[in-house]
């Protein structure tokens, strides 16, 4: 029955016809980055290339015309021994997708795929984007203000606003908005966007959170 649900997923994603977009990919971890991965759309397959947890990687881009939009995990292969597919959705709405890549030891090709928006329209150069991947929402405090950062990877904007420089940043649990429960100097930067995942920490002497960044630098324009 699992097998059937496999299937008809596919399918489902065969026969619908994505919008024409640029893709980029980020692996969670290493581990996820030294994988061999593709995107598959139609009869075309194309290789993710190298990959890194800190950085977005080269677009990829995806005709208006594709059907069965997929990627493929060409290091192993599901049960009809073809390499492992999972289906890509591109949330409505969403115009720039980053496709962020995670471990998942249940399925077949060892991934799971999460879409989220990357357009620099909703995250400009200069701001940081916090999502929380922890179970507890967390208040994240800079210069005199502060932003609720909720858990289940909903994105948070923060604009510093201003020139670049170094500003002190406290997180909180929400139920204690006394005792920051990590502090530090980070660098504002009105020519980087800082994607910043907070997940939990296994290590007790590092606190309970530790930021995992992708930062990216606006390149200059090019001399005329």
């Amino acid at each position: 029955m699992k097998t059937l649900h496999i299937l008809l997923a596919l399918a489902a994603a065969a026969a619908t016809p994505v919008s024409a977009l640029t893709l980029r990919i980020l692996p969670w971890d290493d581990n996820v980055a030294e994988r061999k991965l593709a995107i598959a759309f139609g009869e075309k397959t194309v290789e993710t290339g190298y990959l890194h947890p800190a950085a977005r990687s080269e677009p990829i881009s995806i005709p208006a015309t594709a059907t069965g939009l997929r990627l493929l995990a060409l290091d192993r292969n599901g049960d009809d021994g073809k390499p492992a597919a999972v289906p890509l959705r591109v949330p409505a709405g969403v115009r720039k997708p980053l496709l962020l890549i995670l471990p998942d030891q249940k399925s077949k090709a060892g991934v799971r795929p999460l879409m989220i928006e990357d357009d620099q329209s909703a995250f400009g150069w200069g701001t940081i984007r916090l999502i929380n991947v922890s179970a507890k929402p967390v208040v994240f405090r800079w210069d005199k203000d502060a932003k609720l950062v909720p858990p289940g990877w909903k994105a948070v904007n923060v604009d510093p606003e201003g020139d670049s420089r170094n500003m002190e940043v406290f997180l909180y649990y929400k139920e204690d908005l006394k005792n920051p429960i990590y502090t530090a100097v980070w660098e504002h930067r009105t020519d980087m966007r800082q994607l910043v995942f907070v997940v939990p920490s296994a290590n007790a002497a590092a606190g309970p959170f530790l930021f995992k960044f992708v930062p990216e630098t606006r390149l200059p324009a090019p001399a005329e």
